[in-house]
């Protein structure tokens, strides 16, 4: 899954990430971070343009088409994101997380230089 959602950021619509908040390494605004390949392989810096933590069940249909992944809709988003977020927290895929609250993140990519934004 690694290197496919990383061809979405080189060659694709991808700018948008979605996760679960990280204590020890919390989501900065202008803030810088590397993305490796599936075998552990610096590819891509990414700068964090905009940052917001919510619900997941707030995502909007900009950010789900930002994101760049399935067929870009917002339902498409929730489905896949709710089974990513369920198996996050040691849950069925099937459980209720659109209460779950989620850091949304938009970037740009800032190295290598053929792909920056």
């Amino acid at each position: 899954m690694a290197d496919r959602l990383l061809d979405y950021v080189l060659h694709g619509p991808k700018r948008a990430t979605c996760g679960l908040p990280d204590p020890d390494a919390p989501v900065v605004l202008g803030g810088h971070w590397v993305v490796e390949d599936g075998s552990g392989r610096s590819r891509v810096v990414l700068r964090t343009t905009d940052v917001r933590s919510g619900r997941l069940d707030s995502v909007d249909d900009v950010f789900a088409w930002d994101e760049g992944e399935d067929d870009r809709t917002r339902d498409s988003w929730l489905r896949e994101h709710r089974r990513y977020v369920a198996r996050g927290l040691g849950l069925a895929d099937d459980a209720d997380v659109d209460h779950v609250e989620v850091v949304f993140e938009r970037f740009t990519v800032v190295w290598p230089p053929e792909h920056a934004d």
